[in-house]
């Protein structure tokens, strides 16, 4: 397996790199964009690249086929057509279970996990378009609902509805969708040793490779900044991450996490960071949602009381807490702390953040990316970004990056080291992402005060290829966001800098 190093860990929200253990199979690895609102990364072990992408087919209609079950953002949708209806329905097996195993949660955590939660975000939207917290009876009103069941079982034995409050299975749907597809991947293909999916962080296994899991720090989310914790798993695994630092509601200067406490209305702060292994990819959904409700104390007595759960916590003090067995599944498993210490992060550097534009249309593969500097030379001292496929099946496309590709055959000469093979990782989608520079080179010495270029490459399938680069002078004296030009790949470009030096 492939070391992973502090120095060169460019990851975000969860980051695998799978080692293949049968010499006869190979590791073929697919990025889809727009799945389920979100990233994916399906990882297969096979004979044939045409068992891979017979695979990948399976899993794409299998999320599709529950999609239009479990989805509220499809008004077709299964769950939509029922939260309208004013008569009984019969449900099927899918939504009837996914709404069965939501009610257990509601009832095990006594109303910290429940899928009407989503009233009161609705709430919170429009207490953030008036900047105006939401009325203590607005609140009330709602937690009285909330504290009583959310349907019944009437004589056909068809689920009822006792309110009218809109009903959100993100919680735990995805997770759903997690383990029927592998599961159906599985079944559907005997030449399938191993898959690995990994659907917006939330991660599913099924096979006996290991697998070396990354948890993103969510206190330091740029590109190239340490993980929380990284550890090696073999056997099956479902993992799940949940959190507020990414989404807020911001009213009056101050910001509010997205996850709302279903019992009281407010907003849970109590935990920035929820990471759960569970038997299944459902619960490890379910239970890491509720955990960032419940706080470090009640989370973690949840959790040691339920078979086969472990957790790692992360307050908002910086406090770090694992559960018992934590990372369990595996009695080879073992856990390497890489940061746990608030003080230790830090955001001095130069920071670039960028926005990548979606195209537009369904599934569509992702573009290629780099982020570096160079120096007055136009030598490329420090790689921040590196985004390609590397693996089968797909071309290599990294010459296509062909600034980035020209400079760094002339890097290797000197510093002899592959670039590719030490700092990439998956492409990524559109969306917001941040690269940091920490005043080290690609090979972890201190670089010198000056005068750099920074630059951003990217390179898109059937689509354009585009480059940016400005000069900028990183010394003694701080440099304000400053925005660049942005074209159709990039938007919302800026950078900022804070002397390397300064603590």
């Amino acid at each position: 397996m492939k070391t992973l190093t502090q120095h060169h860990l460019f990851l975000l929200a969860l980051t695998v790199l799978v080692s293949t253990s049968q010499a006869e199979a190979r590791e073929f690895i697919f990025h889809h964009e727009h799945v389920l609102g979100t990233s994916l990364e399906l990882k297969i072990t096979t004979d044939s690249v045409e068992q891979a992408q017979a695979a990948e087919q399976t899993a794409l209609a299998e999320i599709d086929r529950l999609a239009r079950i479990l989805s509220r953002h499809d008004s077709k949708s299964e769950l939509m057509r029922w939260q309208s209806s004013t008569t009984p329905q019969e449900l099927s097996n899918d939504l009837t279970a996914v709404l069965t195993r939501a009610e257990y949660w509601r009832q095990t955590t006594h109303g910290a996990f429940d899928v009407r939660t989503a009233a009161f975000s609705r709430l919170w939207k429009q207490a953030a378009r008036t900047q105006q917290l939401p009325s203590e009876t607005e609140r009330r009103q709602l937690a009285v609902t909330l504290s009583q069941a959310p349907w019944k079982t009437d004589d056909q034995k068809n689920l009822v509805r006792n309110d009218s409050l809109p009903l959100s299975l993100d919680a735990l749907g995805k997770g759903y969708i997690l383990d029927a597809v592998c599961a159906k991947v599985m079944q559907s293909s005997s030449e399938v040793s191993d898959i690995v999916l990994n659907i917006g962080g939330d991660i599913r296994k099924l096979g006996r490779q290991t697998l070396n899991v990354a948890i993103t720090d969510p206190r330091s989310t740029a590109e190239g900044d340490l993980p929380l914790l990284t550890f090696p798993a073999s056997g099956s695994l479902a993992l799940a991450t949940s959190g507020g630092y990414q989404r807020y509601f911001e009213i009056a200067g101050r910001r509010y996490s997205h996850i709302i406490d279903p019992r009281n209305g407010f907003p849970a702060d109590a935990v920035l960071s929820a990471s759960v292994l569970a038997p299944n990819a459902m619960d490890a959904d379910a239970a890491a949602t509720a955990l960032t409700v419940l706080g470090p104390s009640a989370g973690l007595a949840l959790i040691e009381s339920l078979d086969g759960f472990e957790c790692l916590l992360l307050s908002q003090q910086g406090t770090l807490t694992v559960s018992s067995g934590w990372p369990a599944g595996n009695h080879e498993a073992s856990a390497e702390l890489i940061a746990a210490d608030a003080a230790e992060t830090s955001q001095d550097g130069l920071l670039v953040d960028f926005t990548l534009n979606r195209p537009t249309g369904g599934r569509y593969r992702r573009p290629y990316v780099a982020v570096w500097l160079e120096d007055k030379d136009g030598y490329p001292v420090k790689t921040a970004i590196l985004w390609m496929q590397t693996k089968q099946p797909g071309p290599r496309w990294h010459r296509d990056l062909t600034r980035w590709y020209r400079n760094d055959r002339i890097r290797k000469l000197a510093e002899e080291t592959d670039m590719i093979g030490t700092i990439s990782s998956a492409t990524r989608g559109p969306g917001k992402y941040q690269a940091r520079f920490d005043g080290t080179d690609n090979e972890g010495k201190p670089l010198p005060t000056g005068k750099y270029v920074l630059c951003l490459e990217a390179a898109r399938e059937h689509g354009t290829y585009q480059i940016i680069r400005k000069e900028i002078e990183l010394g003694s004296q701080p440099v304000k966001q400053t925005p660049l030009k942005e074209n159709v790949e990039f938007s919302k470009i800026s950078f900022q800098y804070t002397p390397w030096s300064s603590k």
